[in-house]
């Protein structure tokens, strides 16, 4: 019974080693896969990384030195743990929404809280006491909703929110694992140990580990398990035995420090080493890959690995993390494997590859990892390989080579060259093209050398191609394109043809030339051309340049044996097939991803075979394999946070796991203001990712791609909103939108209970006004009554006014007679005043010269009559009786002007009121002195004695108030 267990056993391994592993072999990596590093600086955490996980939104958590670590694309955010040691383990519980660590002598989980900010609650209270005192918590799993976390002495078993139940066996133990929801460890001393009803349990022939450390335990197959040591070797174990593993590359893992292994989707395993970087090999024990820090990683000592949603391989370093994208077809010939400038030429003859650079030719083995050595003799521009024979032409910036007894060896003189054509129907002949023309080489024993250099063509001649005719055509990408028409012998050229925009090529510039499906064709500025030979002008080809966008430039094609055209154009780079149907198909969105890496001055594509091709890069080359199918999966756009900034400080209103939800938040209108910061879960050149947004109820539409992260809006108007937000990866995938949906309240001016205190302040009014109307209607009834009581009332008024306007008027008819009647009188009394003055000094002189006459004695006969005659006028000048009547007419007209003198001053004398009288007519004193009949001097001192008699002051004017009185 015995043996047949055995037989049973050996069949069983030899089977699996053997036609099982077969189905999943995987071919070796051509050059280095791209890789990503993160520094401490980047993600501001200690250099040492533990653990790395993605929760169901595809945020990836890093456990380390000081805290767990959480990046979600576009930031880094770190949270510690209560006792603030380091985070050694992490496990998401996409379930529970919970992220569990463990710690130094603690353990515990993180939980958002209302905003969404993680919170660390431990669970070391649960812990029974005398279970409390242990060290780090290296491993954490679930197994059947419980979560396992395991150190070195216990395993501590948590039902969520309810007790802890510990596995205490009576040796250390080391690092736990789960394979099919099983939890295996080794116990010192006994060996590989499976738990079961809690408690450990001894596997059949686990105790061959019973001294040997376990680095990792993964699936193999069905039925056997694949056990990683430490330094031990790797062993396939089918739950009876375990048997060292024969592997293709064993001699590579005899000397390694295995600290963790990772089985990876496409079935091969991910081994991060303590001081050699990263292996990667297949079932059969192939080594695929070994990157270490030379070859790009941020450092040798990998403490753990996890492969993310995206199928990229995330390293936890001794000091940083390293993202790798191993999921990618592409790898990079570079620096790193030896290779030193930019790609411009590849070949691959038998089993050596050749890669020509700026710098120099390279060449390699197949299968010995790709460690490109120059050759020697070919410093400079490498320009174009060509094999014949098994012989390599080279171009070479100083002239043409061949690669002979392993060396690079100059056979002819000359300028640079570019390329070799064989010449049709002439086995051995090729034509050179050179940067001044074109010359004819012959094979020979030797090698190869020069014929001739033809003359009358000296342009630059890179691009050259015999058509079915025989034509040489040569393609300037400055002037446009020649056609060379050689003597049948090949002695001489026969003729020259030149084609450019004026032959039906849309431009002088930019033109190439391919051979596709055997026949040449023009790509142009726009467009692919061919010659139509019967009207001797280029003619657009409608078929291949339908494949195409009307504005773009292909700069480089080439076909492989199965028609599939590589092309690199100014907008894209991908592969042109047709499908069964014959309709033509583009794949050019994985290659998003290295097209901004690709050499921009002259592009270049060299499919090597069926399944890989090289293109030339701005560093050495990009290999592309056919074989790998990269799935772009989904991936998701998330809003990290939302943010209040409406005041002088942001408030942080939500982030990430709480913006979740059809909850709508309902904002203040003095919050108005919000920022939206935003990422995606696609970790590969995230810097290439874009986003679109838009505020739904506010924007007209998406805004244009963006690489921002970030959108502001201030002073939102009140309303409802939903805030969406999507990504664009670099692959061209659009992520389905996030949403976040909230309102902002209207002032409380534009409120509910506004509007309805204005409507009852409305009614109010309405019913003011209408009360106002119905009392001012009122109010102007009476009005009107009392207006028309008024106007009949205004009406006898007006009678009665027209009455006294009539009495007045006949009252003022009767004033202006009298006051004409009066200065009639006046005029009269003036009249009769210069007449009485001029009687006077009439009289006055009569008399005076009668008694001039007298005294002279001429009259002596007549004395006494003349004495009479002088009497009488004397008396007819003082004669009161002419003072009278004037004194009567000037107080009729001066209204008692003597009389009233004559009371206010009882004491003036009659020559006083006289001479008062004739002040009030302002007559001048020497009309004063004739009626006093006195001299000018008499009436000075006339008024010097009125002037006391009225009391006057020196100041007063005797005059004006004599007219005043």
């Amino acid at each position: 019974m015995k043996s047949v267990v055995q037989f049973a056993l050996i069949y069983s391994v030899l089977f699996v080693l053997s036609s099982g592993f077969s189905s999943m072999a995987q071919s070796r990596y051509w050059g280095n896969p791209f890789v990503r590093n993160f520094s401490t600086e980047d993600f501001k955490g200690g250099i040492q990384s533990w653990g790395v996980a993605q929760d169901e939104r595809e945020v990836v958590y890093i456990a380390n030195n000081f805290g767990l670590l959480e990046y979600d694309g576009a930031e880094w955010n770190r949270y510690p743990v209560n006792n603030g040691t380091k985070v050694r383990s992490l496990y998401t519980s996409k379930s529970q929404g919970r992220v569990y660590v463990g710690s130094q002598s603690d353990f515990g989980y993180f939980e958002p809280d209302k905003l969404g900010s993680l919170q660390y609650f431990s669970l070391k209270k649960l812990i029974p006491e005398k279970h409390r005192n242990f060290d780090e918590v290296w491993r954490i799993y679930e197994i059947d909703g419980k979560i396992c976390f395991t150190t070195f002495k216990n395993i501590y078993i948590y039902t969520p929110d309810k007790q802890i139940t510990v596995v205490s066996p009576k040796n250390p133990i080391e690092f736990s694992f789960k394979v099919k929801n099983k939890l295996y460890t080794m116990e010192w001393g006994v060996g590989l140990t499976e738990l079961e009803n809690g408690k450990l349990k001894l596997l059949p022939g686990g105790e061959k580990f019973a001294q040997s450390r376990i680095a990792s335990i993964l699936p193999f197959d069905q039925a056997n398990l694949l056990i990683f040591t430490v330094q031990d070797g790797v062993y396939l174990y089918n739950g009876i035995n375990p048997v060292l593993m024969k592997m293709d590359d064993a001699n590579v893992l005899q000397h390694l420090v295995i600290n963790q292994a990772v089985l990876l989707k496409d079935g091969s395993y991910a081994i991060g080493t303590q001081n050699d970087g990263l292996y990667i090999m297949n079932k059969q024990g192939a080594l695929l890959l070994h990157l270490t820090k030379a070859d790009g990683l941020y450092d040798n000592t990998i403490h753990t690995l996890y492969q993310d949603a995206h199928e990229n391989l995330w390293l936890g370093l001794n000091n940083g993390l390293s993202l790798v994208e191993i999921s990618s077809p592409f790898s990079r010939i570079d620096g790193a494997m030896g290779v030193s400038g930019a790609g411009y030429a590849a070949l691959k003859i038998n089993n050596k590859v050749y890669l020509g650079t700026t710098s120099s030719l390279y060449e390699a083995e197949i299968g010995q990892h790709h460690n490109y050595k120059p050759v020697p003799n070919s410093t400079g521009q490498v320009y174009k390989l060509r094999n014949y024979h098994d012989k390599l032409l080279m171009g070479h910036h100083t002239g043409p080579y061949m690669i002979k007894n392993g060396q690079a060896q100059k056979f002819a003189d000359g300028n640079g060259s570019w390329d070799y054509i064989p010449v049709p129907d002439k086995p051995g002949y090729f034509i050179l093209g050179s940067y001044d023309g074109i010359s004819l080489l012959k094979e020979d024993r030797d090698g190869f050398q020069l014929v001739r250099k033809y003359k009358g063509f000296e342009e630059s001649s890179r691009v050259l191609e015999f058509d079915e005719q025989g034509n040489l055509w040569i393609a300037h990408g400055y002037k446009g394109v020649f056609r060379i028409r050689f003597e049948p012998d090949y002695s001489k050229i026969k003729a020259i043809g030149f084609f450019n925009s004026k032959n039906g090529l849309p431009s002088d510039q930019l033109v190439n030339m391919e051979r596709l499906q055997g026949k040449l064709y023009f790509p142009a500025l726009t467009g692919i051309y061919r010659f139509d030979y019967s009207k001797n002008v280029f003619v657009i080809d409608s078929v291949f340049s339908s494949y195409f966008n009307p504005d773009e430039h292909i700069a480089e094609m080439e076909e492989d044996v199965q028609g599939n055209i590589y092309f690199i154009s100014d907008q894209r780079v991908g592969i042109l097939t047709l499908n069964k149907f014959g309709e033509p198909e583009i794949k050019s969105k994985e290659f998003n991803a290295i097209s901004d890496r690709l050499n921009d001055d002259l592009p270049y594509i060299k499919i090597l075979d069926l399944n890989h091709v090289l293109l030339g890069a701005k560093d050495g080359f990009i290999h592309y394999d056919g074989l790998k199918n990269k799935t772009l999966y989904p991936f998701n756009t998330r809003i990290t946070k939302v943010v209040n900034t409406s005041f002088e400080q942001d408030s942080l209103l939500f982030s990430e796991r709480a913006v979740i939800g059809d909850d709508r938040l309902h904002l203040p209108y003095k919050q108005n203001s919000l920022s939206f910061t935003y990422s995606s879960s696609f970790y590969e050149r995230p810097e290439k990712t874009q986003y679109q947004y838009y505020l739904e109820n506010f924007d007209e539409g998406w805004s244009n791609w963006t690489s921002k992260t970030e959108k502001e809006y201030t002073n939102l108007p009140e309303g409802s909103y939903v805030f969406h937000v999507r990504a664009l990866n670099i692959h061209g995938n659009i992520s389905e939108a996030e949403s976040f949906a909230f309102s902002v309240a209207p002032p409380f001016y534009r409120s509910r209970l506004a509007i309805v205190v204005y409507i009852i302040l409305g009614l109010f009014l309405l019913g003011a006004l209408l009360y106002y109307l119905e009392k001012r209607y009122r109010r102007e009834k009476l009005k009107i009554i009392e207006d028309k009581e008024r106007a009949l009332s205004e009406k006898d008024s007006e009678v009665k006014e027209v009455a006294k306007l009539s009495e007045k008027k006949i009252l003022r008819l009767k004033h202006e007679k009298q006051q004409s009647e009066i200065e009639h009188m006046n005029r009269e009394l003036a009249s009769s005043t210069f007449h009485l003055i001029n009687k006077n000094e009439l009289l006055n002189n009569v008399k005076l010269e009668l008694q001039s006459i007298v005294k002279q004695g001429e009259l002596q006969q007549h004395g006494e009559e003349v004495k009479r005659i002088i009497k009488n006028i004397e008396q007819n000048i003082t004669s009161d009786s002419d003072w009278k009547q004037f004194e009567l007419h000037f107080n009729h007209v001066h209204g008692d002007f003597t009389k009233r003198l004559q009371d206010s001053y009882p004491e003036m004398t009659p020559q006083e009121v006289k001479l008062s009288t004739y002040l009030r007519l302002n007559l001048s004193t020497k009309e004063i002195a004739q009626l006093l009949s006195i001299s000018v001097r008499g009436v000075e001192i006339s008024r010097y004695r009125l002037r006391k008699r009225l009391n006057l002051e020196r100041n007063d004017n005797l005059t004006d108030y004599i007219l005043r009185f």
